[in-house]
């Protein structure tokens, strides 16, 4: 009995590890995420300070809505 308590605590302390693995590479995606984003241009991001749009700094218009009718 003893080397089955033994075998799920080994397969328990490897998943532990193999957990706290995957919380720091997701801390250290996030912080290299967020260098590459801080590092960008401004006009490069979206919603920047160059404007959304084709024209420059105003956003592009909305599609008007059809009626009704044509929909279907």
């Amino acid at each position: 009995m003893s080397y089955v308590n033994a075998g799920y605590a080994i397969v328990l302390g490897i998943l532990f590890l193999y957990g706290l693995n995957l919380l720091w590479r997701r801390r250290r995606l996030t912080r290299t995420v967020a260098r590459v984003t801080d590092s960008r241009p401004a006009a490069d991001r979206p919603g920047g300070s160059s404007g959304a749009g084709p024209g420059g700094s105003q956003p592009a218009p909305l599609p008007a809505a059809r009626p009704a009718a044509e929909v279907g």
